[in-house]
């Protein structure tokens, strides 16, 4: 995966008294297309490496610069760390708070970060948790084709 950045003034995206950035071209690399067809079809992958290990998502290349397996990541899913978000963007206080954590398969070394549907007050450390996907019709091939995560 690579990031070409513009530099140029009118690419920045600015979020008043906040924030700045400039706004990025995204290249998901192959194994990142090979993700974002699976995502289409409601399928999670990650990268196993010669030493067992898995990464999701898939990495480019292992740490040891292998090139690893593409393996569809069935979980289980468990919640390794969370936050409670009360307010948007621009400080508006949200209607209903949003749960965001770091999800990981049990399987894998790292995880990724997403949406859980839960009630904040009954969110955990270690909730087993499943992907839910977006209707088929609706889906783009990204990371948001994963609507969020819920209790299993």
């Amino acid at each position: 995966m690579s990031w070409d950045k513009h530099g140029r003034i009118h690419d920045l995206i600015f979020w008043p008294e906040r924030e700045e950035v400039d706004k990025y071209v995204y290249t998901p690399g192959l194994h990142g297309l090979e993700l974002a067809k699976a995502l289409v079809e409601g399928r999670i992958l990650g990268m196993k490496c010669s030493d067992g290990s898995v990464y999701v998502p898939p990495k480019t290349f292992c740490p040891d610069f292998g090139e690893g397996s593409l393996v569809e990541i069935k979980g289980p899913w468990r919640l390794q760390y969370y936050t409670v978000v009360y307010e948007d963007l621009y400080g508006n206080r949200l209607e209903k708070p949003i749960v965001v954590g770091v999800i990981k398969p049990d399987d894998a070394v790292n995880g990724m970060v997403h949406i859980v549907n839960v009630d904040p007050g009954k969110v955990y450390v270690g909730m087993e948790l499943k992907p839910v996907f977006k209707p088929k019709d609706q889906r783009k091939g990204t990371i948001a084709d994963i609507q969020y995560f819920e209790p299993a």
